[in-house]
C-alpha cells in the first residue's frame, strides 16, 4: 500500500470515525480547552499535536514489528499481511458506514475508564505554557481508543514507516475539527459528517481501497483493463 492511499485511508478514518471521540474523550477535550489562558487559545494546538505524537510513537512501534516477519519469510507473509490489511480497511469501512447510535457505543464503553484519566490529566492544570499542554496531549495521546487501535493494527499489517505515517498523521488530523471545537461547534461538525450520503460514499472509498489492498494484483490480473490496472496501481 503506498503513502497516498494510507493517507487518504487515515483520514477518512479520522473524519468520519471520530464522532464516537464525543462520548469517549468529550470530556476531556472538554476540560483541557475550558483551562487554557483566554489571551493564549493557540495553546490547543499543544494538545492535538501531543496526542498525534503519541499515535506516530505506537503506531510505528507497532510498524517495527510487523516489519520482523516480512523480513524474515518474505514469501510467505506479503500476501497474508496484504489481505489482512484489505480486511481491516473493509472493517474500518463498515464501521464508518453504521449509524451513530451504534458508533456512539464504543465511546461510551470506554467512559469510565476517560473519567478515571480526569483527575491524572487535571494534576498538570492549568495549561501555562506550550509545553505543559504538549505534555498533556502526550498523555491524552495514550488512552485506549479502539479506532486508535484499528489504525496501529493496520500499521502493522502495512509494514513501512512511510506509509504509516502518512496514514496516522492523516488519522490524528482527521479527528481534530471534533475535539477541537466545543459546545455547538462541536454538534454542528458531528452532524454534518453523520450524514448518511457523504458517511456511505466516505466508506465506500475505504471499503474500495481496502479491496483493491487485499485483492488488487489478482483483480487485475483477472480484469485486464486499462482501469483496473490503474486502480490497482492506486494502491500498490
Amino acid at each position: 500500500m503506498n503513502p497516498e492511499a494510507a493517507l487518504l485511508a487515515g483520514l477518512l478514518a479520522g473524519l468520519f470515525g471520530s464522532t464516537h471521540c464525543l462520548g469517549m474523550c468529550g470530556g476531556i477535550a472538554g476540560m483541557l480547552h475550558a483551562q487554557l489562558p483566554g489571551d493564549k487559545p493557540w495553546l490547543a494546538a499543544g494538545f492535538h499535536l501531543g496526542r498525534i505524537a503519541s499515535y506516530l510513537l505506537i503506531a510505528l512501534i507497532a510498524t517495527g514489528i510487523g516489519m520482523l516477519p516480512a523480513n524474515l519469510l518474505p514469501e510467505h507473509t506479503v500476501v497474508v499481511m496484504r489481505v489482512g490489511l484489505g480486511l481491516m480497511l473493509i472493517m474500518m469501512a463498515f464501521y464508518i458506514a453504521l449509524p451513530g447510535r451504534f458508533r456512539d457505543l464504543a465511546g461510551q464503553a470506554a467512559a469510565p475508564l476517560t473519567r478515571r484519566m480526569i483527575p491524572v490529566l487535571a494534576r498538570f492544570l492549568p495549561v501555562k505554557s506550550f509545553d505543559n499542554a504538549l505534555g498533556l496531549g502526550l498523555l491524552w495521546g495514550l488512552l485506549p481508543c479502539g479506532l486508535l487501535y484499528s489504525v496501529v493494527a493496520a500499521a502493522v499489517l502495512l509494514a513501512d514507516p512511510l506509509a504509516t505515517t502518512a496514514m496516522v498523521l492523516a488519522f490524528g488530523i482527521g479527528t481534530v475539527p471534533l475535539l477541537l471545537g466545543t459546545g455547538l461547534a462541536a454538534l454542528k461538525f458531528r452532524s454534518a459528517v453523520n450524514r448518511r450520503g457523504l458517511r456511505w460514499f466516505a466508506a465506500g472509498l475505504l471499503a474500495l481501497t481496502g479491496l483493491l489492498v487485499a485483492a488488487g494484483p489478482w483483480l487485475a490480473h483477472l480484469i485486464d483493463h486499462p482501469w483496473m490496472h490503474f486502480l490497482a496501481d492506486c494502491v500498490s
